[in-house]
């Protein structure tokens, strides 16, 4: 029961993400010397005015019905993706996806929570804002009610996040990676992966910013390194990581704290490019 607790808890959206602990991380600044080498290099930054366009965009689009023909085409910057779409399963879900990805809602945000194994959490417009606080606390400025059914979570299932309110549902979505049978009932799938599967297998195995700063750090300074290398804890134990030429030494030591709690935010962001819910016989999705 508490392991079911554990990874449920993951998968709340929108402004409620701070009832959970490890979501409420703080993120990285980019510096020259660092972009490249520790930390991500992030998605075009636009202002909050811009983000309610964005979503006063989406508000006032009305798509057409979606179809039993119809399709999510999900491009990201690791290649592209497919879903079959569950209209008739969860027909409100459907229709706010459509809503959302064909007014442009979706386009360049990115996967701000990659959990090997598990899932990775998408559809925050946040994420492209200067605030990493806030990623994964964002959302369209209306809810989606429930809409559980008797479809199982398992690999490439597309499936709804929320908040502790069952009824919470808003922009936010998540892709498994694995099954995850503890997870039905307790959340709306609505569509599932038809092809790319080397895409979210590319995309499971990226590096977290936590993991990628321990691969590069040492349990040793090397000899004559003098002051070269910053000393940090990691589960209790020494390690030594280079800083970066013409670096500041406690900037750097703020940067990699801060990167440390980053466990579930890859190195490489995943930013999806594009988003459409046409018909599969359109060859070249819709702007």
């Amino acid at each position: 029961m508490l392991l079911v607790f554990i990874f449920t808890s993951f998968l709340v959206s929108d402004s409620l993400n701070y009832y959970n602990p490890l979501l409420n991380k703080k993120g990285l600044k980019i510096n020259a010397n660092l972009k490249g080498n520790f930390f991500p290099s992030l998605p075009s930054e636009i202002s909050p005015v811009e983000i309610d366009l964005i979503k006063s965009k989406a508000r006032e689009f009305i798509p057409e019905p979606v179809g039993v023909d119809n399709i999510i085409v999900m491009e990201t910057n690791f290649g592209l993706m497919k879903f079959e779409i569950y209209a008739e399963s969860a027909p409100k879900h459907a229709y706010n996806f459509k809503k959302l990805a064909n007014s442009g809602f979706y386009d360049e945000t990115i996967f701000h929570r990659i959990i090997p194994g598990f899932m990775a959490q998408g559809g925050d417009i946040l994420t492209r804002d200067s605030n990493r606080d806030n990623d994964g606390r964002g959302n369209p400025g209306w809810t989606v009610d429930e809409e559980f059914n008797n479809i199982s979570h398992e690999r490439g299932i597309l499936s709804m996040a929320r908040s502790q309110d069952v009824n919470s549902a808003g922009s936010q979505f998540f892709i498994c990676f694995d099954n995850a049978n503890h997870l039905n009932n307790k959340y709306t799938v609505f569509g599932k992966l038809l092809s790319g599967y080397d895409v979210l297998d590319k995309i499971e195995k990226l590096k977290s910013e936590s993991s990628y700063i321990i691969n590069k750090s040492l349990d040793k300074v090397p000899d004559n390194a003098n002051n070269q290398y910053l000393e940090f804890k990691h589960q209790n134990r020494k390690r030594y990581i280079k800083i970066p030429i013409n670096e500041n030494k406690n900037k750097f030591k703020d940067d990699v704290t801060k990167g440390l709690k980053n466990i579930h935010r890859t190195k490489k962001p995943v930013k999806i490019i594009k988003v459409r819910v046409n018909n599969e016989n359109i060859e070249e999705n819709s702007k």
